[in-house]
């Protein structure tokens, strides 16, 4: 099959999403399909939804051409894409920038419309659904594109339910993430393990950066000796207390040494998709203190396969940090819980599925889980 993936965006820094697609890409190629990444320099709207969004959509497509000409080029080098997968850029998403193929995959909200509006000779629509992407007020348009005549995979339960309110249940597979569990795996005994507490710091409010630091703040108060390690894309914030160590764009053998050197990984999100890191260091022997967001509940359960806290709820947080600090025997009983766990969720199985998928059309008896 010859398959487009059509993105939002080009993104010089790793993005979750971008990386599941990359993911996946790689997968379709290695299995003999022809696979294109399809970049704009900036994905608009396609029916703006007021004056403001029209004339920026106007801007986009004026200006388009000249910031894919400055892109021209441009590889993705923080993801080891495999070389047979076609990197394009283009200076938008209109049809005429998006080659013939048997497949195209939209891949955020904003790219699903376009799809949406392809002739058949782009091929049979699809719309790769991570997140309900209401995050900028746009709660409307983004309902919309639920509605559209493509076939939805999810990657989460909520989402499947999500998709059910929709009544778009007969045309979505729920296909959830794969990890790479060659790349993310245990190489530190689970009990031997230093008191370390590691997280995720996202610049986005809803990734509750501010809870988690909040939350440290309390263990540290009542636990000093406790060390704190927070790792992300961008600059160490300013207001970082001088206790917390912070690394900026890890490579993926560094943040694997990290989730390898850390007894507990604290992810304080109010909302997620189905999200990675939780997983990946559950995979490398971290036990997971969460924000119970729905994504991270299909595969941390309280007191199981982890600890979980309200969203928002930073004091709760940190008496689920201080528990398991405090409690080595629980904090392995859960650690090897989860390990065991998130064993299941293999890429294999989700590019099977999703090959599967491609193949056959639009199915619901091709559904996952």
């Amino acid at each position: 099959m010859k398959i487009n993936f059509v993105l939002p965006g080009f993104s010089p820094v790793p993005i979750g999403g971008y990386k599941v697609v990359y993911q996946y890409a790689n997968g379709l190629a290695r299995r003999g399909h022809t696979v294109r990444l399809i970049h704009p320099p900036w994905c608009n709207i396609k029916e703006p939804v007021s004056f403001p969004n029209y004339l920026r959509q106007q801007v986009k497509i004026l200006f388009g051409s000249a910031a894919a000409r400055k892109l021209k080029g441009s590889t993705v080098n923080w993801f080891d894409l495999d070389p047979r997968v076609e990197q394009l850029i283009v200076p938008d998403v209109r049809q005429e920038n998006i080659p013939d193929a048997d497949v195209v995959i939209a891949t955020a909200w904003t790219t699903a419309p376009w799809v949406a509006s392809y002739g058949p000779e782009k091929g049979r629509g699809f719309y790769l659904i991570q997140h309900y992407e209401a995050w900028d007020g746009l709660e409307e348009a983004v309902d919309s594109t639920w509605r559209l005549p493509l076939h939805k995979i999810v990657i989460a339960k909520w989402l499947q339910a999500k998709a059910d309110i929709f009544g778009q249940n007969v045309d979505t597979t729920y296909i959830p993430n794969g990890l790479d569990l060659e790349r993310f795996s245990l190489i530190k005994p689970i009990e031997s393990r230093a008191k370390r507490v590691l997280m995720l710091a996202h610049k986005a409010s809803w990734k509750g950066t501010e809870d988690g630091v909040r939350a440290l703040e309390i263990m540290h108060g009542i636990l000093p000796s406790a060390s704190v390690v927070l790792f992300g894309t961008d600059l160490r914030a300013d207001n970082l207390p001088d206790w917390i160590d912070y690394e900026r764009l890890p490579s993926p053998e560094r943040l694997t040494s990290l989730y390898n050197d850390s007894a507990i990984f604290l992810h304080p999100s109010w909302s997620e998709g189905l999200p990675a890191p939780p997983a990946e260091a559950m995979a490398c022997g971290c036990a997971v203190v969460a924000a119970a967001n729905d994504g991270v509940l299909d595969y941390v359960e309280d007191s199981v396969t982890g600890l979980t806290a309200p969203i928002k709820h930073p004091e709760q947080l940190a008496e689920q940090l201080l528990r398991l600090l405090q409690d080595e025997t629980l904090r392995v009983q859960l650690a090897s819980a989860g390990y065991r766990s998130i064993q299941k969720y293999t890429w294999t199985a989700a590019e099977d599925a999703l090959e599967n998928l491609l193949s056959s059309g639009h199915t619901a008896d091709k559904v996952i889980g």
